[in-house]
Protein backbone atom coordinates (compact mmCIF):
# COMPACT_ATOMS: atom_id res chain seq x y z
CA UNK A 1 0.00 0.00 0.00
CA UNK A 2 1.40 3.60 -0.73
CA UNK A 3 1.50 6.24 1.98
CA UNK A 4 -0.69 9.28 1.29
CA UNK A 5 1.46 12.38 0.85
CA UNK A 6 0.25 15.03 3.40
CA UNK A 7 3.66 17.04 3.94
CA UNK A 8 4.65 16.04 7.58
CA UNK A 9 6.37 12.67 5.72
CA UNK A 10 8.32 14.27 3.38
CA UNK A 11 6.44 14.38 -0.03
CA UNK A 12 6.15 17.93 -1.65
CA UNK A 13 3.07 18.95 -3.40
CA UNK A 14 3.99 22.66 -4.37
CA UNK A 15 4.47 24.11 -7.81
CA UNK A 16 7.54 23.39 -9.78
CA UNK A 17 9.20 27.66 -10.20
CA UNK A 18 11.81 26.47 -12.53
CA UNK A 19 10.03 26.85 -15.79
CA UNK A 20 8.40 30.21 -14.23
CA UNK A 21 12.13 31.42 -12.92
CA UNK A 22 13.14 30.34 -16.86
CA UNK A 23 10.40 32.79 -18.41
CA UNK A 24 11.08 35.52 -16.19
CA UNK A 25 15.02 35.68 -17.15
CA UNK A 26 14.13 35.09 -20.54
CA UNK A 27 11.91 38.23 -20.85
CA UNK A 28 14.12 40.16 -18.72
CA UNK A 29 17.10 39.09 -21.21
CA UNK A 30 15.02 39.95 -24.41
CA UNK A 31 13.69 43.73 -22.83
CA UNK A 32 17.83 44.85 -21.99
CA UNK A 33 18.57 43.53 -25.10
CA UNK A 34 15.43 45.56 -26.94
CA UNK A 35 15.85 48.54 -24.92
CA UNK A 36 19.65 48.56 -25.77
CA UNK A 37 19.04 48.72 -29.87
CA UNK A 38 16.62 51.48 -29.36
CA UNK A 39 18.99 53.51 -27.85
CA UNK A 40 20.02 56.03 -30.78
CA UNK A 41 21.66 59.23 -29.65
CA UNK A 42 19.05 61.43 -29.91
CA UNK A 43 18.74 64.62 -27.74
CA UNK A 44 15.17 65.65 -27.86
CA UNK A 45 15.97 68.90 -26.54
CA UNK A 46 18.48 69.69 -29.37
CA UNK A 47 17.11 71.86 -31.92
CA UNK A 48 19.47 71.01 -35.51
CA UNK A 49 19.79 73.88 -38.03
CA UNK A 50 18.24 73.83 -41.57
CA UNK A 51 20.37 73.05 -44.38
CA UNK A 52 19.21 73.25 -48.59
CA UNK A 53 21.36 70.18 -49.27
CA UNK A 54 23.12 67.75 -47.73
CA UNK A 55 23.60 63.64 -47.90
CA UNK A 56 22.56 61.21 -45.40
CA UNK A 57 25.69 59.23 -43.49
CA UNK A 58 26.03 55.74 -44.24
CA UNK A 59 29.28 53.83 -43.03
CA UNK A 60 29.88 52.26 -39.34
CA UNK A 61 28.32 53.79 -36.64
CA UNK A 62 29.74 56.93 -35.94
CA UNK A 63 30.74 58.45 -32.49
CA UNK A 64 27.99 61.02 -31.64
CA UNK A 65 28.48 64.40 -30.51
CA UNK A 66 25.98 66.38 -29.16
CA UNK A 67 26.86 70.37 -28.68
CA UNK A 68 23.93 72.01 -26.68
CA UNK A 69 22.57 75.38 -26.73
CA UNK A 70 23.97 75.70 -23.11
CA UNK A 71 27.68 75.40 -24.06
CA UNK A 72 27.16 71.40 -22.79
CA UNK A 73 29.01 68.59 -24.98
CA UNK A 74 27.22 64.58 -24.36
CA UNK A 75 28.35 61.93 -25.86
CA UNK A 76 26.59 58.32 -24.97
CA UNK A 77 24.07 60.19 -22.95
CA UNK A 78 26.51 61.73 -20.50
CA UNK A 79 27.83 65.21 -20.32
CA UNK A 80 31.59 64.68 -21.24
CA UNK A 81 34.78 67.38 -21.13
CA UNK A 82 36.51 68.38 -23.99
CA UNK A 83 39.47 66.48 -22.71
CA UNK A 84 37.42 63.64 -22.30
CA UNK A 85 35.98 63.45 -25.56
CA UNK A 86 39.77 64.09 -27.44
CA UNK A 87 40.51 60.53 -25.26
CA UNK A 88 37.56 58.81 -26.92
CA UNK A 89 37.69 59.61 -30.29
CA UNK A 90 41.55 59.33 -30.19
CA UNK A 91 41.19 55.82 -28.66
CA UNK A 92 38.46 55.14 -31.31
CA UNK A 93 40.23 56.38 -34.08
CA UNK A 94 43.04 53.83 -33.24
CA UNK A 95 40.67 50.86 -32.93
CA UNK A 96 39.66 51.99 -36.30
CA UNK A 97 41.10 53.87 -38.66
CA UNK A 98 37.76 54.31 -40.92
CA UNK A 99 35.96 55.67 -37.33
CA UNK A 100 33.69 58.48 -38.36
CA UNK A 101 32.05 61.26 -35.81
CA UNK A 102 28.47 63.08 -35.93
CA UNK A 103 28.46 66.45 -34.73
CA UNK A 104 24.67 67.54 -33.95
CA UNK A 105 25.05 71.13 -32.68
CA UNK A 106 22.18 73.12 -31.19
CA UNK A 107 20.97 75.78 -33.72
CA UNK A 108 21.86 77.97 -30.60
CA UNK A 109 24.66 76.44 -29.53
CA UNK A 110 28.47 78.27 -29.99
CA UNK A 111 30.16 78.34 -33.06
CA UNK A 112 32.99 78.14 -31.37
CA UNK A 113 32.51 74.40 -29.38
CA UNK A 114 32.03 73.19 -33.17
CA UNK A 115 35.06 74.27 -33.59
CA UNK A 116 36.82 72.54 -30.84
CA UNK A 117 35.26 69.32 -31.67
CA UNK A 118 36.44 69.35 -35.16
CA UNK A 119 39.80 70.75 -34.12
CA UNK A 120 39.84 67.33 -31.54
CA UNK A 121 38.74 65.05 -34.02
CA UNK A 122 41.15 66.31 -36.47
CA UNK A 123 44.44 66.24 -33.67
CA UNK A 124 42.73 62.31 -33.15
CA UNK A 125 42.95 61.51 -36.72
CA UNK A 126 39.18 61.11 -37.72
CA UNK A 127 39.47 61.49 -41.22
CA UNK A 128 35.67 61.99 -41.85
CA UNK A 129 33.41 64.41 -39.67
CA UNK A 130 29.77 65.07 -40.16
CA UNK A 131 27.89 68.05 -38.84
CA UNK A 132 24.17 67.06 -38.78
CA UNK A 133 21.37 69.17 -40.03
CA UNK A 134 17.24 68.98 -40.69
CA UNK A 135 16.29 69.44 -44.29
CA UNK A 136 14.92 72.97 -45.25
CA UNK A 137 11.48 72.85 -46.38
Amino acid sequence: MRPEPDGDDGFDLGINMTPMIDCVFLLLIFFLAATTFASDEVELDLRLPQAKTGTEGKGDKPIVVNVLADGSIRVDGRAVTLEALKQKVAAAAQRNPEQTVLVRGDEKAQFGLGVQVLDLCRLAKVKKVDFAATPQK
